[in-house]
């Protein structure tokens, strides 16, 4: 046991070192590199001015002529990533709106620090370089380059797997800052100032009213603009409706301003008005959509909850991004008979942050998408130009200190399958652990279903949906809890947040075992080695009782350790946080350097011999669950009056040792794996209950000892 311990502490002392390294490179000041960061960002830079009282940007001049300017994010939007930490990067636009380049000052991210490679970060930002603050930019999308059509051009950039919300985060404070400079302080993209919208004010209309005044806008594009814009008859393509010869085909978009309630309430009706205005978050506005004739404005696999790809807003030359809110989810839209296009009507959102004013013009463009028959396929771009009366609006002098935006809406949309998948499964657990008296009645069955949730837990939760906990969030959340609680850092992660939810509640009523034995990703994989162990008829080593009172109390030490240094330095602390192998194994597949590697295959070999090493005695996440679970207010596994008295068969079945001789059950260490109720719910492994089949089988006066199984040691 001596030598396992001795390196295990070499193995964790050697994962440490490349970590130690990337840590002590954050420990340079920003300020002593700056120059010289912008000086790389324009190279053709011959001074750069001082940083503007006005407005926090650094002129940047050739021979005392302006290039354009450099800025830091966090100067202007304070987005803060899945640390909770502001990800500071350093960002230049020249005179005409383009990026000149981005750099990561400072950022705080675990899994750029120590998993994916800085290389991998910096291939990501480095996409942005030479496209203009104009650009549509979507990220993500199964497309890749830049699309130019009627010179509109949308940017479509690779993502980075495993680094979601973090990419979310820079994507949105590198658009949003430089939205702002743009406005403030480049020609061509005057500030659109602000307007609020009149919530008193309302005319009561009907749809044709609607139409006539220009409050809900049809825009009308017929098959003859479609062939002049592309040079060939419209029958050429495959769509819906034409048929070769037809003439007079028409495509009808109809779109309108929401947040009015002149428009709004009279479109959508009173309820279904009342019921936007609640979704909505603040200052969020939206626009319905809705289309009839030989084309659609929504592409065929279009996802609900996501940024469409055919339709796009404009405002003063510059894109405003619309995200669809899946407004009529199984819902029929309540409106008037007349209104065409109802089945395909979506309302989207517009944040904040973009800097949308619905009381200057605004256009709305058409990437028309066309197939081919027997020809090469065309993509055509059309634009209308909607304009809303003053008297809908209290108009304001512009605003350049524009708030942050809530990037985790648009997250939590787009992971609504996963969503979903996790809710259902958290169910059907619920329901299991309700009901564990009568599910573990059938020995094969329950096992079969134990082993259908760690393989779901493992391969859904932890490889695909990316669900591990960490101890990580435990201090994050402590260090939230001192610097100003903030729920919108742990909302950027859905599937975590409602991991940590349910994990929660559960700790108040049963304690961590819920967790530890059915939900976490690298308890799940190491059962299964266990389960191949005993295949292999590998022999397992039996931690001695004084020795295992011992060890346990070592998870606690290195939560204690992590805690106080997170309070001293976060990214120290997510240096030391390494002793979790969680990230190896499960976020990024052991695709790291080989000493973490190898540090987590040590762990898992050891659980070869040793039932779950790694969750007994060193990890800190399991010992912050047991705190917690203190204060749970059920002890809910059964025990029979022989349990420990003397009967010990539970005892020696438990893997992790989580069972005494008196037979009660030590909550802080147990996983609930309910292997003991099963026992005990079992007449063929229960001994007491074996015994009892005896007596009922033998005479009254019989004189037969009746024997427990001896007691070990």
């Amino acid at each position: 046991m001596r030598h396992v311990s001795s390196c295990f502490f070499l193995l964790l002392c050697l994962a440490f070192l490349p970590s130690f390294a990337i840590s002590s490179e954050t420990l340079h000041d920003p300020a002593e590199i700056l120059k010289k960061e912008i000086e790389a960002i324009f190279p053709e830079s011959t001074s750069i001015g001082e940083k503007q009282q006005d407005f926090p940007v650094w002129p940047v001049f050739k021979n005392n002529e302006l290039q354009g300017y450099a800025f830091q994010s966090v100067d202007l939007v304070n987005f803060r990533g899945w640390s909770g930490h502001p990800i500071k990067l350093l960002i230049g636009l020249d005179l005409e709106g383009k990026y000149k380049g981005v750099k990561v000052l400072e950022h705080h991210e675990p899994v750029f620090l120590h998993g994916l490679e800085h290389r991998t970060l910096s291939r990501f930002i480095n996409q942005y370089t030479n496209h203009l603050v104009t650009d549509r930019v979507i990220v993500g999308s199964r497309q890749h380059g830049t699309a130019t059509v009627d010179g509109k051009r949308t940017a479509y950039f690779d993502g980075v797997s495993r680094a979601t919300v973090s990419v979310v985060v820079i994507n949105d404070s590198i658009l949003s800052s430089a939205l702002q400079v743009a406005r403030h302080q480049l020609d061509g993209f005057g500030s659109s100032g602000t307007a609020s919208v009149k919530e008193d004010y309302f005319e009561p209309m009907n749809w044709q009213q609607l139409l006539q005044n220009g409050y809900v806008k049809e825009w009308l594009i017929t098959d003859k603009d479609v062939e002049q814009a592309t040079g060939s008859p419209l029958s050429t393509y495959q769509l819906k409706n034409v048929e070769a010869g037809q003439s007079g085909t028409e495509f009808r978009i109809y779109y309108a301003y929401l947040n009015a309630p002149s428009i709004g309430r009279n479109l959508l009706g009173d309820v279904e008005f009342e019921r936007l205005t609640t979704t909505l978050e603040q200052d969020e506005q939206a626009i319905a959509i809705m289309s009839t004739g030989f084309y659609s404005y929504l592409e065929d696999k279009f996802w609900p909850g996501t940024v469409p790809d055919r339709v796009g807003l404009e405002q003063q030359s510059l894109p405003i991004q619309i995200r669809d809110i899946n407004f009529y989810n199984r819902r029929t839209a309540a409106m008037a008979p007349q209104v065409p296009g109802r089945d395909n009507l979506r309302v989207f959102v517009i944040k904040n942050e973009s800097g949308f004013n619905p009381s200057l013009p605004m256009s709305l463009g058409l990437n028309m998408k066309l197939s081919g028959k027997q020809q090469a396929d065309a993509t055509v771009h059309f634009s209308d130009t909607y304009q809303l009366p003053k008297k809908f609006f209290d108009i304001t002098e512009p605003d350049t200190n524009l708030g942050p935006s809530k990037p985790w809406v648009s997250i939590w949309q787009d992971r609504l399958p996963q969503i979903t998948v996790l809710c259902i499964a958290l169910l059907i657990l619920t329901v299991a652990f309700y009901k564990q008296q009568r599910l573990s009645k059938g020995t094969k069955s329950f096992h079969r279903f134990r082993w259908l949730y760690l393989f779901f837990t493992l391969f859904f939760i932890g490889f695909y949906a990316q669900g591990q906990l960490s101890v990580v969030n435990i201090y994050t959340l402590l260090l939230e809890l001192k610097n100003g609680f903030s729920l919108d850092i742990f909302l950027l992660d859905p599937i975590l947040f409602i991991l940590w939810v349910y994990t929660v509640i559960s700790l108040v009523l049963w304690g961590r075992g819920l967790f530890c034995g059915w939900l976490c990703p690298f308890g799940a994989l190491q059962e299964m080695l266990a389960w191949i162990a005993d295949k292999l008829q590998i022999k397992q080593l039996r931690v001695p009782t004084a020795l295992h009172q011992q060890l346990i109390k070592l998870k606690y030490v290195i939560l204690g350790v992590l805690v106080i240094v997170a309070f001293y330095s976060s990214t120290l602390a997510n240096t030391l946080a390494e002793v979790e192998p969680f990230k190896t194994s499960i976020t990024l597949g052991f695709m790291r350097p080989w000493n973490f590697v190898l540090y987590a295959l040590l762990l898992l070999g050891i659980g070869l011999f040793i039932h779950k090493f790694y969750c007994r005695y060193v990890c800190p996440l399991g010992a912050g669950l047991a705190v917690i679970g203190k204060l749970r207010r059920f002890e809910w596994l059964n025990r029979r009056s022989e349990c420990g008295k003397p009967c010990q068969v539970c005892r020696h079945r438990c893997g992790i040792n989580a069972i005494n001789k008196t037979g009660q059950i030590d909550y802080n260490e147990c996983i609930q794996c309910l292997e003991c109720i099963v026992i005990i719910n079992d007449e063929e492994q229960c001994a007491p209950a074996i015994i009892e089949q005896r007596k009922s089988r033998k005479q009254r006066n019989s004189n037969e000892v009746l024997i427990y199984p001896a007691e070990r040691a």
